[in-house]
């Protein structure tokens, strides 16, 4: 291999690996395919710590204990209590009270004058509003339910009481997905925020909630209290304390439209669901605190797995296996606290998981696993793999062991290669013994005109591969270099299919026959058998037909070892592979084939047509004696065989002769 084919080589591996692992970073981190990636990666961020806050919020919750000690049932409550509880809220100085409650409609007429009186003495009420969703799904036609009009009149706000994810589903964003704080979908967290003061700017942007902790971040007394318990707190108790009013999970119907339970990031290890208000009060705190998540933009993002990508792959590739998973595994664990400590100190997160847990593992297993597959030979594979020889286009054929292809020696002239890979193989032993026939075979390769010549073999062990040259096959269609087509070898079995009854006459198929008998003796006499005759390996070469696929060509068994060796199916002798009888069955079951037109599974099938016909019945005569299923009633050698056939060409000669 020269200078320019190993610095081809030298390359190609760092950056295949570099490709394969800028490929896996922007399909796991940009793309749906990638989406567990990204969401794990926004979770685990929760796993090691986070923020503290110093806002005074409490969170009362409706829930089942409050319903049994306070007389109300599953249904809406008596407005009453919440005109009673506003005023408790009131007389303490609470600056902001949030209800995660619909009040739709008009009930008893004293106690909704009750209410709006407390909401009026309050001072600072903002109110949820619910969405209508359409039976068809449509987004577009998506409603906001009004709010009972005398309620809304004393409001200081409202905003829609729904959340991102469907019911079940983890929390990761705020809600409206574009996060607005103008318009009909103004969330109720986002209402609250303006009447605590803060003014977020209501451009488009996508913001990922910051959880405060596994119970929320504020001081357990603060909640979540149930409703009975908050009404008898000490006077005192919310002052100055932003309150948050709403239903509890446990006391929905399940699958009722009330029953708003969500997943956190926490839920993945401990199995918890939260409410939706827990949810609004997350989102209210990040607005007013101003440190929701962002993630970066499209190209930062696609900037950093692209360089990630090149580093990893191409540069793991470069240290032995040991080394490389032990930097791989540091290289995760650098990722993964850099970019949680990132997220903690800035209002960033990135998918840090794509990284540590798609491109790093990506990159170590081509760094791995690649050289074994030797991929470096396939950036040289018709460079510098086949010195002077240069491959024209694909392989023209391919079997179970190697590829052969149409190439151009140095003079000029077109012949055939064929490639054998030691990566075909299971173990090293098959990949030897193919070897080993063509090295026993070439020698007497030029010594018959019967038999394909081999002009060169080379073996290359460390790339895994050996390769030999021979006379190229007649092409099927002689114009193919003209009609820029691909180049197809004339064989046994085209020649047939070309056809119109899909077979030979005796004639031509005895006159070729003679001539593969006349290779097939001289092989035998060098203690050599072909083990895979059948028409696709029958060549033409200048006209004359050449048995061909020789890379299963072994030595004669001796007597007593057992004949082995690959077979096709339907040619394969029922009294052993590998041997010379099995060669001569295999040749007369190609005469069968290509005379009758007939699968080989057919052997014995005959038509009336052709037993009508002598001079078909004389070859058949042959064939079947060729395939005695008892030994000592066939051809005991190839000569004798091909004496038959000599003697069936002279008698049709013969009476040809007398005929005229």
């Amino acid at each position: 291999m020269n200078l320019k084919a190993v610095t081809a080589a030298s390359w190609f591996k760092p950056a295949a690996g570099a490709a394969l692992t800028v490929l896996c970073g922007l399909l796991l981190g940009r793309t749906p395919l990638g989406e567990a990636w990204q969401n794990a990666s926004y979770d685990y961020l929760f796993r090691f710590g986070a923020r503290s806050i110093t806002n005074q919020v409490v969170l009362v919750q409706m829930d089942k204990a409050s319903e049994r000690e306070m007389g109300q049932g599953p249904g809406p409550w008596d407005r009453a209590v919440h005109a009673r509880f506003l005023n408790k809220l009131a007389a303490d100085g609470a600056p902001l009270v949030v209800f995660d409650v619909f009040f739709d409609s008009p009930k008893i007429p004293e106690t909704d004058a009750a209410l709006a009186e407390a909401m009026r003495r309050c001072g600072n009420v903002v109110l949820a509003a619910d969405l209508t969703k359409p039976n068809d799904g449509l987004v577009e036609r998506v409603k906001v339910e009004p709010i009972f009009q005398l309620l809304l009149d004393v409001a200081s706000g409202h905003g829609v009481g729904a959340a991102d994810p469907k019911l079940g589903e983890t929390a990761r964003r705020h809600y409206p997905f574009g996060t607005r704080g103008d318009g009909p979908f103004r969330s109720l967290s986002w209402a609250a925020a303006e009447q605590f003061g803060k003014h977020p700017d209501p451009k488009i942007e996508e913001r990922w909630l910051r959880y405060y902790g596994e119970n929320g971040g504020w001081p357990k007394d603060c909640g979540p209290i149930p409703y009975y318990e908050a009404t008898n707190k000490p006077p005192g108790f919310f002052r100055d304390k932003i309150v948050f009013i709403g239903g509890w999970p446990e006391n929905s119907d399940p699958g009722s439209p009330r029953d708003d339970k969500f997943s956190t990031p926490y839920t993945r290890w401990n199995h918890q669901a939260i409410g939706g208000l827990q949810i609004h009060v997350t989102t209210f705190l990040n607005l007013v605190n101003e440190d929701w998540l962002r993630r970066p933009s499209a190209l930062t993002e696609i900037f950093l797995l692209v360089v990630a990508g090149i580093v990893l792959g191409g540069g793991l590739c470069r240290f032995q296996p040991l080394a490389a998973a032990l930097l791989a595994s540091a290289i995760a664990l650098v990722t993964l606290l850099g970019f949680v400590s990132w997220s903690y100190c800035t209002n960033y997160w990135f998918p840090w998981l794509v990284i540590a847990g798609g491109q790093v593992p990506c990159a170590l297993a081509w760094a791995m696993f690649a050289p074994k597959r030797n991929v470096e030979n396939l950036w040289t594979e018709g460079l510098e793999k086949f010195p002077g020889y240069t491959t024209l286009g694909k392989p023209f054929g391919e079997g179970a062991y190697g590829k052969v292809w149409l190439v151009r020696n140095a003079t000029g002239q077109l012949q055939a290669l064929k490639e054998i890979e030691r990566a075909k193989f299971e173990d090293e032993s098959p990949y030897d013994r193919e070897f080993h026939g063509i090295k026993s075979y070439k020698p007497f390769s030029n010594q018959h005109p019967g038999l394909l010549h081999i002009d060169h073999v080379n073996r290359n062990d460390r790339a895994g591969y050996f390769y030999y040259v021979m006379e190229l096959g007649d092409p099927l269609d002689p114009d193919w270099q003209q009609k820029g087509a691909s180049y197809q070898p004339r064989d046994l079995a085209s020649v047939c299919a070309q056809r119109e009854s899909r077979r030979l006459l005796a004639r031509e198929t005895i006159r070729i026959g003679i001539a593969l008998l006349e290779a097939l003796e001289y092989l035998h006499s060098q203690n050599l058998v072909h083990r895979d005759i059948k028409p696709s390996n029958i060549v033409f070469v200048n006209g004359r037909p050449k048995l061909a696929d020789v890379g299963l060509v072994r030595e004669t068994p001796q007597a007593g070892d057992q004949p082995t060796g690959v077979f096709t199916k339907h040619y394969d002798d029922p009294l052993g592979v590998g041997t010379e009888l099995a060669d001569m069955y295999a040749l007369a079951i190609t005469f069968y084939v290509i005379s009758t037109g007939k699968h080989p599974r057919s052997f014995s099938e005959l038509s009336t047509t052709l037993v009508a016909k002598p001079e078909f019945m004389r070859l058949n005569e042959i064939i079947c004696k060729a395939c005695q299923p008892v030994a000592d009633q066939r051809y005991a050698s190839a000569a004798e065989m091909l004496r038959a056939l000599r003697e069936a060409q002279r008698g049709l000669d013969d009476e040809h002769t007398r005929q005229i």
